[in-house]
């Protein structure tokens, strides 16, 4: 039985054909079957807000002043931020995303920088605070 060593053509066409299928496998890895861009590294969710302690805190009330009167009355800064929260219970957030829309409304010019953060909870509450959570260098004069 005689034994063939391996330097024809064929040879090298298979490693050509090799790495031409390597290279096209990686292609289509990275735009998916029909040239769609596919995102390389599953997408990273935001993080909460960072929000600092509250200098002060504005809840509805009977007899309790509008928000926009509240801020007012504040000795603002422009390193402050407003912070309004609508908490609400379900699985619905419409209705406490339009109550902190509304409130904002109500606040005017007065609310400066504004944050409104909409999370589920066990009740139906809607707040605002002022923090100190402006970068250095954010703030602009009220």
């Amino acid at each position: 039985m005689q034994m063939r060593t391996g330097v024809g053509w064929q040879y090298a066409l298979t490693d050509l054909s090799l790495i031409l299928f390597m290279i096209s496998a990686a292609a289509v890895a990275k735009t998916g079957a029909h040239g769609v861009k596919m995102p390389l590294a599953p997408p990273v969710l935001s993080q909460p807000p960072v929000v600092a302690d509250p200098v002060a805190v504005w809840r509805p009330g009977a007899g309790a002043p509008g928000l926009g009167v509240w801020l007012a009355s504040t000795g603002r800064d422009a390193r402050q931020r407003l912070t309004i929260v609508a908490r609400y219970s379900g699985a619905d957030a419409t209705l406490a995303a339009g109550q902190a829309a509304r409130l904002l409304a109500e606040a005017g010019p007065a609310a400066g920088k504004v944050r409104i953060v909409v999370e589920p909870d066990s009740a139906n509450d809607l707040s605002a605070a002022l923090t100190w959570d402006v970068p250095e260098g954010k703030g602009n004069p009220q």
